[in-house]
């Protein structure tokens, strides 16, 4: 008898956000999208942009904006943080502990750029994993915000592992 893998192979592909400067892999073909979302930080609504896709029953997303000042960027991240993990319970992986730092190289370095990983049960009543990570990147006076997002059913520590170690910050 062999051993089975629990997760399911996926073919990654490379994808590029030319508007933030991110280099990313995918398992499935994204697709782009924007929608206005108000962060509760009295700035109304910002347009963010957004590049996802499903793959094995799992979404997998990127979004990003621009924050124009740059001194403000930590609020932002903790602001974004809020509304993805409140009322949800930390679902630590051997190598993905939840609230530790994720700063990829050419981020800010800020206490709030972190991974997590949280269950709970979701707007349609299903339990919902989400992996995340959240960082900035300094433009000038101003400060993309960006957070890359697994949603799946159960913990998917590996695949969330691999999306997240391909986001690359490039020159824009």
């Amino acid at each position: 008898m062999t051993a089975c893998d629990n997760e399911p192979q996926l073919k990654w592909q490379p994808a590029f956000l030319a508007d933030a400067g991110l280099k990313v892999q995918f398992p499935c073909d994204a697709q782009v999208a924007q929608t206005p979302v108000d962060f509760g930080m009295d700035m109304g609504s910002v347009p963010v942009n957004m590049m996802g896709c499903d793959a094995v029953d799992s979404t997998y997303a990127v979004s990003h904006w621009l924050l124009d000042d740059a001194q403000q960027a930590d609020d932002a991240l903790a602001f974004w943080e809020a509304a993805v993990l409140s009322r949800l319970t930390a679902v630590d992986g051997t190598e993905s502990r939840s609230g530790a730092p994720f700063i990829p190289a050419g981020a800010m370095d800020l206490s709030r750029s972190i991974r997590a990983t949280v269950e709970g049960v979701g707007p349609a009543g299903w339990v919902i994993t989400t992996h995340g990570v959240w960082f900035a990147r300094q433009e000038g006076d101003k400060a993309r915000i960006f957070h890359a997002v697994v949603y799946a059913p159960k913990a998917q520590h590996q695949h969330a592992s691999t999306f997240f170690q391909s986001l690359a910050l490039t020159a824009k």
